[in-house]
């Protein structure tokens, strides 16, 4: 019994069960024909790897000498053609017959990779502020990509959100050059504060010092919101407090959020605000 992953097309049907069908699922065309020596090894195969592959392509088979229009409208001169469809448009296609691991390499290829839904998972519970689940997808995402400069800052961000400032500053410093690198920046001084904060501080007497201490306790709480807010009030006093800590940090929670956060942008507001 053929798969449901496993078509014969049409002129008829091509629009729907290869186009639209397309843009939810990446599909693999195989042009053959009858005649075609070299179709016999090829189109085995690659129904074959569409049965172990469960759904993640669809292989849509058609017959040049019945589909002469389908033929013409991909240019096909010789067969097996073999064309991946994804979103609707030609992502790759080669002629003849390829041997089977280079086969498997072409369809990997065409498929989205899985683990780049790890990491958009992680970056959507850090925006709906599910931290620890958030730090368990990217810890798996960063297993098979260690050095992925979205996957190490969107890390940080969330050991950050969770208080976590010691093994922040280890990715952090060691932050390859990219273009996440000038947010990763932004964030350092936040992980030295959480570390410092952590350290044997001398008691206060400084209001203004009490407050950022207590900011920073919160913030390693998960209490970021409470914390901005105490930064701010100590800003409207002291500009400057802390040799520009305190304005340093408040901008590293706000990268910490994430510019999805819906409150991200009245905080920058009030920031502009206070500081002109």
């Amino acid at each position: 019994m053929t798969p449901d992953n496993i078509i014969d097309v049409n002129n008829e049907t091509f629009e729907y069960e290869v186009i639209q069908f397309s843009m939810q699922t990446p599909v693999i065309m195989d042009f053959w024909a009858p005649w075609c020596i070299p179709c016999r090894v090829q189109s085995p195969q690659l129904a074959q790897l569409a049965r172990e592959a469960e759904g993640a392509f669809r292989l849509a088979r058609v017959n040049v000498d019945d589909q002469p229009k389908l033929a013409e409208r991909f240019k096909v001169k010789n067969v097996p053609h073999i064309v991946a469809i994804v979103n609707g448009h030609i992502m790759a296609e080669y002629n003849g017959v390829l041997p089977r691991p280079q086969l498997q390499e072409f369809i990997q290829h065409v498929l989205p990779d899985s683990s780049e839904l790890l990491l958009e998972k992680g970056r959507s519970l850090l925006t709906l502020g599910q931290y620890p689940e958030a730090r368990d997808a990217l810890e798996t995402y960063l297993q098979d990509h260690r050095r992925s400069p979205a996957g190490m800052l969107a890390y940080s961000r969330v050991l950050l959100a969770m208080g976590m400032g010691r093994e922040a500053s280890v990715l952090l410093e060691d932050f390859p050059a990219s273009h996440e690198y000038t947010i990763a920046e932004k964030l350092k001084p936040l992980a030295r504060a959480y570390v410092w904060s952590r350290g044997d501080l001398p008691p206060t007497q400084d209001p203004l010092e009490a407050a950022f201490r207590n900011g920073l306790r919160l913030a390693r709480r998960g209490n970021i919101l409470l914390a901005l807010d105490g930064f701010l009030d100590i800003l409207r006093k002291d500009k400057h407090f802390h040799d520009d800590d305190v304005r340093e940090v408040y901008l590293a929670l706000l990268e910490v959020l994430g510019d999805e956060n819906a409150d991200v942008r009245a905080y920058r507001v009030d920031l502009s605000n206070v500081l002109f």
